[in-house]
């Protein structure tokens, strides 16, 4: 461990230096040590267990993660930071669908397939007749915005003596007393 003596003023704690690497053994022991004597570990950072990488830790962090863990010393070997917990959480999941999808479609390109698609037309569409029309009502509805915005009725739609839908209605006529 590298250490560089910095006095600060008005405090008589020295400054560490660690590299960036988790600590070991006599390490953690020196920091607790530290922190049990001032209230903070010596310099403004620790590693991480799983990387290595180095966090601040200060202030209310400092206080809230002590907490957390339950002390100074199990803070110093049980953290891990954000970036390890992550890698941890993606090395757990299982492939995506993606991925699967993509190499599925890699290994039918590879086979140098010839599809039978078919050719697409590209004339303006037919105007539909009647007999159309009603055939295609049979399960599906050509104006339910009239439909829905009518209470369910249809009223003023221009395909209604054509329609062989099964919610075809008209609204009644409420008779005057």
């Amino acid at each position: 461990m590298a250490k560089t003596t910095v006095k600060k003023k008005g405090k008589k704690s020295t400054k560490i230096k660690i590299e960036a690497k988790p600590l070991t053994e006599e390490q953690i022991q020196e920091f607790v040590r530290h922190y049990n004597e001032h209230g903070s570990f010596p310099g403004s950072k620790i590693p991480c267990n799983m990387t290595g990488k180095l966090t601040t830790c200060v202030g209310p962090w400092m206080v809230k993660k002590i907490k957390e863990f339950g002390g100074p010393e199990n803070l110093l070997r049980k953290y891990k930071c954000r970036g390890a917990i992550k890698a941890k959480k993606e090395a757990l999941k299982p492939k995506s669908q993606n991925k699967k999808r993509r190499e599925m479609f890699k290994s039918l390109k590879d086979e140098n397939k010839n599809w039978d698609l078919p050719k697409m037309t590209m004339e303006p569409p037919k105007p539909m007749t009647d007999v159309d029309i009603a055939e295609c009502t049979k399960t599906v509805c050509f104006r339910p915005d009239i439909f829905l915005n009518n209470d369910r009725y249809c009223d003023g739609c221009e395909f209604y003596s054509v329609c062989s839908n099964a919610h075809k209605c008209l609204k009644p006529i409420k008779k005057k007393k």
